[in-house]
């Protein structure tokens, strides 16, 4: 008896210490951003020139590669970006909403889309 518990608590230690044995989809929400968001006035984001419902998705698998991280497209066509293009990451403070960050060169010209921010991210990204 004394060995039957002494066994259990030995596998348990090492259970623990190992940490996890199976990862499920927490590994790919740590790679990826989602949001949805609705411009309700026109934002210009580079060279385009957006204004309703879209989905915003950063993926840090892809940065990593080299290749366009930041993806914006229509809600009601998730299948054809609008736009992607290669983000700056920078340190910010945490938010806890969604944040779109944007500039008016002028009172009349259009805000610009400066960079972007994840809710619960203490990261934004420049839009560059």
């Amino acid at each position: 008896m004394k060995r039957l518990i002494l066994g259990i608590a030995i596998l348990g230690a090492l259970a623990f210490a190992s940490g996890p044995l199976f990862k499920g989809s927490n590994v790919d929400a740590a790679t990826n951003e989602r949001a949805v968001v609705q411009f309700t006035e026109t934002v210009k984001l580079l060279d385009v020139f957006l204004r309703g419902d879209y989905v915003v998705i950063h993926d840090d698998s892809k940065m990593a590669q080299g290749d366009p991280c930041l993806y914006i497209y229509r809600k009601d066509e998730p299948d054809n970006p609008v736009i992607s293009f290669h983000c700056q990451p920078v340190t910010r403070n945490k938010v806890d909403t969604f944040t779109i960050r944007t500039n008016r060169r002028a009172w009349f010209d259009l805000p610009e889309v400066l960079e972007i921010q994840f809710a619960g991210s203490n990261t934004a990204h420049l839009v560059r």
